[in-house]
């Protein structure tokens, strides 16, 4: 089966609980919020919305489950390296009113599914 990778920014749940001023990322209040970032988003700025593998942290063993990410897709591929490597270009104002706030990234990520 051939993997599909997408390059974009990741939505934070911590930072997204941060600005918000809650005390724990997985506050369902969280999921509230990040439905307004995604409504408050130039939907003709970004290909799709996307669940995709999340990275393991660096020095952090894998723990057998899957961990998603919903990410902000720019661009998509089957070669991840391909991918790293290429300019997302100009990028919608609105994502980048986001970026320091909530999103993380650009970076590319393994589509879940």
């Amino acid at each position: 089966m051939v993997k599909t990778y997408v390059k974009g920014f990741k939505i934070d749940r911590k930072k997204v609980a941060d600005v918000a001023d809650m005390e724990s990322d997985r506050d369902a209040e969280v999921d509230a919020y990040i439905r307004v970032i995604l409504s408050g988003l130039n939907h003709s700025g970004y290909k799709f919305i996307a669940a995709a593998h999340e990275h393991i942290p660096p020095g952090q063993k894998p723990d057998g489950r899957t961990h998603l990410a919903l990410i902000i897709v720019l661009e998509e591929g089957s070669d991840e390296e391909t991918l790293r490597r290429q300019e997302l270009g100009c990028i919608d104002e609105s994502i980048n009113f986001a970026r320091p706030h909530v999103l993380i990234g650009p970076d590319v990520w393994e589509l879940w599914g």
